[in-house]
């Protein structure tokens, strides 16, 4: 019983050493024919520049920067609401001193603190659902906050014309 044991795992040995040898084989003969006509591999590789433009784009930097001319209208009208002019005067700022101004600048910037593959996990990071969840609640606060907003810039604002707040003496040299 125990040479019929050593012989059929003698012969076992022997068939898996052969189902080796035969893969091995067919794999290098595989091998070889392929290189006759290799398939080429296309990796689509984006610029920094491109990085930099996506990442802008899926964190809605330019609507933030052009919905953050708000401040200014707030300052000059001082009413606190919106109303159709101070709508009006925000669109008019953005479309005359807007976003697309200032982009090719921004794009600058990422792309020269920034390496490609950080500019890479950045545009990761921006087209994840927490992400856009927490920029999207950064614009909402704003956008809630805008009454507020306009009431104390517009009481600075006038503060200040008014002497109530002095601007130091050496800012005046």
């Amino acid at each position: 019983m125990k040479k019929l044991k050593l012989k059929f795992l003698g012969f076992s040995s022997f068939l898996l050493f052969g189902c080796m040898s035969l893969s091995a084989y067919t794999a290098i003969a595989n091998a070889e024919t392929s290189q006759d006509s290799p398939t080429p591999i296309t990796v689509t590789l984006k610029s920094k520049k491109q990085l930099a433009k996506e990442i802008l784009v899926e964190l809605g930097i330019g609507k933030q920067y052009d919905l953050y001319f708000w401040n200014s209208v707030d300052i000059s009208t001082g009413n606190g609401s919106r109303t159709k002019f101070s709508s009006w005067l925000q669109k008019t700022l953005a479309r005359v001193a807007g976003w697309k101004y200032v982009e090719s600048q921004y794009v600058a910037r990422l792309e020269s603190d920034f390496s490609e593959v950080e500019l890479q996990e950045l545009l990761d990071l921006a087209k994840h659902p927490l992400m856009k969840k927490l920029l999207r609640a950064e614009i909402q606060a704003y956008e809630e906050t805008g009454e507020k907003r306009a009431r104390l810039l517009w009481k600075a604002w006038d503060d200040y014309n008014s002497g109530k707040i002095n601007v130091p003496a050496h800012l005046w040299k």
